[in-house]
């Protein structure tokens, strides 16, 4: 019998990235590795790759007024 494993629901990211910009908006700016790393540890098992992350990191903290720092080292 195949192993079980967890898969992580897209909304769950979203609300994730949202939760972390919450937490930090007191920062005028988001690292989009900071919250790659953050999402990576809470979903060690999520299926985006760090690009797919960056992207939706960038567009839920553009949506919020954010300047975001594209720093992620991607290849």
């Amino acid at each position: 019998m195949p192993a079980l494993t967890q898969t992580t629901a897209s909304s769950d990211i979203r609300r994730a990235i949202v939760l972390y910009l919450i937490d930090n908006v007191e920062n005028p700016s988001v690292s989009v590795s900071e919250v790659i790393f953050a999402v990576r540890k809470m979903f060690p098992l999520c299926e985006l790759t760090d690009w797919e992350l960056g992207d939706q990191i960038a567009r839920r903290a553009i949506d919020a007024g954010f300047v975001v720092e594209f720093d992620a080292q991607l290849p």
